[in-house]
């Protein structure tokens, strides 16, 4: 906008998600309709519980094994038993989100942050309505917010009202400060830490070890936010204005000149970039924001289950 500086258009930018109330009616409602398909199944059958318990006694029958056969308690009644055993749900799952300036960017008709709060929304209300405990920490160069992990519906607007505040995004971005964090703030070995972020503004290889350390404490899933101009160069405009949104550094280009270039390089950087989480062990899966978020939740679960 003529005579507008930077810090206006950005803080023009934040104001489209004011709106706090309607939003969480509107996510409720897409949340609730999710819980009534496969949704609520889908994942109690990919997230483990924290543990089984003896539950009792029940016949065997010869399309079990037999090695599960408990003998004293057989002979006991004269009948082959085997134990049965319950999942121990209790699992403990923290959503771990960037909220750095690069987030605070789209060209479809979602925000990567605002379809990022839909996604962990959707899937927090999920997982506290299987019974199950959520967390939230939110980053960008420091750590911003935290809080345990907690169950029950309170949870779930203490969230919401957390994660569409316009205050809370913006800044650089430090994704090893936030790995060292997660490292000491959860405490509990096998809790679920589910990082969303787009991944642009890593430096140094600290946060690939940190990674690593986090795998092997904590079941980890990366989530990585894509919108489709992080891809693809539009063909619609041949003058565009490039912009580094951590410096705010700006140049003006032809985008059929480096299109081919361009595509190339986005290419070969999320290769790349999903190379080094199966290294680290973790699951990864991207989050492309013009997709339809009941699509990328089914997804979601189908590399769940892939590593189940």
């Amino acid at each position: 906008m003529p005579g507008k500086d930077k810090s206006e258009e950005k803080e023009i930018k934040r104001e489209l998600k004011v709106e706090i109330a309607p939003l969480i009616k509107r996510i409720e409602a897409l949340t609730k309709r999710l819980v009534r398909t496969r949704t609520m199944g889908e994942y109690i059958s990919v997230f483990r519980g924290a543990g089984l318990e003896f539950d009792g006694y029940k016949e065997y029958s010869t399309d079990m094994d037999a090695s599960t056969i408990d003998w004293k308690a057989s002979v006991r009644v004269r009948q082959l038993l085997v134990k049965k055993y319950r999942e121990i749900r209790d699992l403990q799952v923290y959503f771990v989100m960037d909220v750095s300036e690069s987030m605070v960017f789209g060209s479809t008709a979602k925000l990567k942050n605002e379809y990022s709060v839909e996604f962990i929304l959707s899937l927090a209300y999920t997982i506290l309505g299987a019974g199950d405990a959520v967390g939230l920490v939110t980053f960008s160069d420091n750590v911003i917010t935290k809080f345990k992990a907690a169950k029950g519906i309170n949870q779930f607007y203490k969230m919401a009202k957390i994660l569409v505040d316009p205050t809370l995004y913006g800044g650089g971005y430090n994704l090893d400060t936030a790995e060292e964090f997660i490292l000491n703030f959860v405490t509990r070995k096998g809790s679920v830490v589910i990082l969303v972020s787009d991944f642009y503004g890593m430096e140094g290889n600290a946060w690939k070890r940190r990674l690593k350390l986090l795998s092997a404490k904590f079941d980890v899933v990366c989530l990585v936010v894509r919108d489709p101009r992080d891809k693809y160069m539009t063909e619609e405009v041949r003058n565009v204005i490039m912009e580094d949104p951590f410096t705010g550094d700006r140049l003006l280009v032809d985008s059929a000149y480096i299109k081919e270039r361009y595509e190339s390089y986005t290419k070969k950087q999320d290769k790349e970039l999903f190379g080094l989480f199966k290294e680290a062990n973790v699951d990864a899966l991207e989050l492309p924001t013009d997709q339809p978020l009941l699509n990328v939740l089914m997804d979601f679960f189908k590399v769940r289950r892939s590593k189940m």
